[in-house]
């Protein structure tokens, strides 16, 4: 009996686990898709518009993201419109254990 309600309390601890890692992984994805996003339509838009529009998407996505921590650069493309290229990170503690906090990193750079 025994045997079972710790295979059990084994099983809970490693399913919590999956699912609090799995939904900040899913939060992280669709942030990049809504980045991807911004990136892809935001030629000719300046600079703040874009880190607003990122800021805004990190709100939805419940992603804790400092605005110093995103880059705005542009690369020219000869006979297009110019190239935005966002570049980001953030760092999320996922309790992963209860009362052990793990720090997952994330950054991405738009291509």
């Amino acid at each position: 009996m025994i045997k079972k309600v710790i295979g059990l309390v084994l099983f809970l601890l490693v399913a919590n686990a999956g699912f609090r890692v799995a939904i900040v992984w899913f939060h992280n994805q669709q942030f990049e898709d809504a980045v991807r996003e911004i990136a892809l339509f935001g030629a000719g838009k300046s600079d703040d518009t874009l880190k607003n529009s990122v800021m805004g998407a990190a709100s939805d996505n419940q992603v804790p993201l400092d605005p110093d921590f995103v880059d705005i650069s542009r690369r020219n493309v000869v006979g297009t419109a110019d190239h935005v290229i966002i570049k980001y990170s953030y760092a999320v503690m996922v309790p992963v254990i209860p009362g052990k906090p793990r720090r997952f990193d994330f950054s991405y750079i738009t291509p």
